[in-house]
């Protein structure tokens, strides 16, 4: 108990600004770096996990790259090679004109076929029917190598079961041999088993070789550009290398080379079994790129952070600032309660000194009258500012702006105060040039800026009793200095002298009671009058304030 109590008095002692920061720290900030360093650690753990995840991603896109391709051979298939499923074979005039239409119109056949069985059983005995660049009609016994290798991939097929579609219809082969003589055509091949539509008995098969720059560009490039998206041949820190090779190491298709070796070497499903993709980054590696993953989101957590202590900095300004705010308005209260109370003392003390008659001097009764009337006019001037301050908030303060002489208001204001100034001993100088140029003003509303200031200088004058007021004209604006000698301003709270309910923070100043709102009502309207006012003020020699008000046009 006896801790806790000490640990509340030492807190209590504390400002509001270092409660407001140790809340911070404790509720917020801490909170923070605690979040903070989960997301660190969760990032890391992010970084490892990067890897797998990217190289999963590479297999699920081959196995959907592989579905494409498979789907692209199916539709070339049944466009030119199921259509010969309805010719009848015997009719070589039917046949040579399909298959030279189809070989017109499909540029990615190299050459298109059709074996019929010449006994129609599968035997030895059969016919070829070819169009490449011609029809030709050949018996087995005068068959080429390549016609021979055609039979060749083609029982190939049937035995690897390597089939384009779940009915088993289409089949394709890749045949590579880099030690055949040309004659024997390498290359893709799809095949069509050719059935009897009464017995379904075979009676032959077509099919069609594919030219090389089908199976690179469209089958292999154009897939893979549809299935991954232009990451894969774009030059981006995601760009992928992708190599596909046949059996013999021959290269069918590269995006480009990998940088720091693949990461991905996979066989191709059926019926591309003899296909193998190897795949990488182009630009980067793969520590890199799960390196420049945790960078980027480390850096929006840091990011976020900033803006999150910067919100907590603010909220512990404006909440501070509002602490000074409603310790300046208990102020106010307590020296305008202040201010009011003197004059109303002094007014009820000699008005019932004069009621009772216990003044038989006349020259003792017209002083008391001349302090009634000096006390009467402090109070209505009091009174003036905190109503005109009062609309200032509201935003209802109106100003009747006419064409009029500055140096008759000062004149005006320095008749009303003289008493005032030579009975405390002052001496005032001034310098008002006659015949000023007319400026702008509400005259009311600046015979209160002038007497604010001058009252300001009566009253934070010590020894040095001296005052000076001067006008003149500087370029396009009428120029009013009021100067004093008096306790002056420190530099670092010059600037905060005309915020509302501020007064500078030294025991000379609070030896004087006021209101904190004379300066801001200063300013609230010199600013309405399109003018500016400034102060030059050394600390304990005095102070000067400028007004520039813009000459009426």
């Amino acid at each position: 108990m006896l801790s806790l109590r000490v640990f509340r008095d030492a807190i209590s002692k504390l400002s509001l600004r270092k409660k407001l920061t140790i809340l911070a720290s404790v509720g917020v900030v801490l909170p923070l770096l605690v979040l903070s360093y989960l997301q660190y650690r969760s990032l890391a753990d992010l970084q490892n996990k990067t890897k797998g995840a990217f190289k999963d991603n590479l297999r699920q896109g081959f196995t959907g790259l592989q579905r494409q391709m498979k789907q692209r051979l199916e539709d070339v298939a049944s466009q030119t090679l199921e259509p010969i499923g309805g010719i009848n074979l015997s009719s070589a005039e039917e046949l040579e004109k399909y298959l030279a239409k189809t070989k017109l119109s499909h540029p990615e056949i190299e050459q298109i076929f059709v074996f019929k069985y010449f006994d129609g059983t599968r035997g030895t005995n059969k016919y070829a029917y070819f169009y490449s660049d011609k029809f030709v009609n050949t018996a087995q016994a005068e068959f080429t190598a390549s016609e021979s290798n055609i039979l060749v991939q083609f029982e190939k097929s049937r035995i690897t079961q390597s089939f384009l579609d779940g009915a088993r219809k289409y089949s394709f082969v890749h045949h590579s041999c880099p030690t055949c003589p040309p004659t024997m055509h390498e290359g893709a091949y799809l095949f069509y088993p050719l059935k009897d539509s009464t017995n379904a008995v075979e009676r032959g098969f077509a099919g069609v070789s594919l030219t090389e720059q089908f199976v690179s560009d469209d089958l292999l490039a154009k897939t893979i550009s549809e299935t991954g998206g232009p990451s894969h041949t774009g030059n981006g820190p995601f760009a992928v290398a992708i190599t596909v090779s046949d059996e013999n190491q021959q290269v069918l298709y590269s995006s480009g080379a990998a940088q720091n070796g693949y990461l991905l070497e996979s066989n191709f499903g059926p019926p591309f079994s003899t296909w193998k993709a190897e795949v990488g980054l182009k630009n980067t590696n793969l520590d890199a790129l799960a390196r420049n993953g945790f960078l980027h989101s480390a850096g929006s957590t840091v990011l976020v952070l900033l803006v999150l202590l910067l919100g907590v900095a603010l909220i512990i300004k404006a909440t501070d600032r509002e602490a000074h705010l409603a310790q300046a308005k208990s102020n106010f209260v307590a020296n305008v309660s202040h201010e009011l109370k003197t004059p109303l003392s002094l007014l009820s003390l000699f008005s019932e000194i004069l009621e009772l008659g216990r003044v038989k001097s006349e020259e003792k009764r017209i002083e008391y009258y001349r302090i009634i009337r000096d006390e009467s006019r402090r109070l209505n001037k009091m009174i003036d500012n905190i109503l005109d301050f009062s609309k200032i908030e509201a935003g209802r303060k109106t100003y009747n702006f006419v064409e009029g002489d500055m140096g008759e208001v000062i004149e005006k204001v320095l008749s009303s105060y003289r008493y005032q100034i030579i009975n405390s001993g002052f001496d005032i100088q001034t310098n008002i040039q006659p015949n000023l140029p007319p400026v702008l003003i509400d005259c009311d509303a600046m015979s209160q800026v002038i007497s604010n200031l001058l009252d300001n200088a009566i009253k934070y004058s010590r020894d040095v009793k001296q005052l000076s007021i001067a006008t003149e004209i500087v370029r396009t604006d009428l120029c009013v200095e009021i100067a004093d000698h008096g306790i002056g301003i420190p530099r670092a709270e010059q600037a905060k002298i005309f915020e509302k309910f501020y007064r500078v923070g030294n025991g000379l100043v609070h030896d004087v009671k006021g209101s904190g709102l004379g300066l801001s009502l200063v300013k609230h309207i010199i600013e309405a009058h399109k003018g500016t006012i400034s102060v030059e003020s050394e600390f304990g020699k005095g102070s000067r304030f400028t007004i520039l008000l813009p000459l009426a046009r």
